[in-house]
């Protein structure tokens, strides 16, 4: 997972981590802030992660979801309540490989 520029003033302390420039003791204006529940990537065993999908949907406005361990009848019904996500919010999903979808909300 990459690092990202987000600032979360609701992460505990021990939650973030902080890079620094090396040579200084003040942070940089490049400093790099990492939420460990900034999670945007699912691996779902069943359809009872698909609240925590949307949920993080429309907190962090893009998710990738692996469904390779999921059965077909309800990989589709996981699928299919996403889109209807997609549908209400005005967003869009790419099929990136077999079992790998990649949804994102537009701004």
């Amino acid at each position: 997972m990459a690092l990202f520029n987000k600032k979360n003033k609701n992460v505990e302390s021990e939650q973030v981590y902080q890079i620094r420039d090396e040579q200084s003791d003040v942070a940089t204006a490049d400093q790099v802030v990492f939420d460990t529940n900034h999670v945007t990537h699912f691996l779902p065993l069943d359809n009872s992660e698909t609240n925590k999908i949307a949920d993080c949907l429309l907190k962090f406005r893009h998710v990738t979801i692996n469904l390779s361990r999921i059965d077909k009848s309800e990989k589709r019904r996981l699928i299919d309540f996403l889109l209807g996500v997609m549908y209400a919010l005005n967003g869009d999903y790419k099929k990136i490989d077999t079992n790998v979808y990649y949804f994102w909300i537009s701004e």
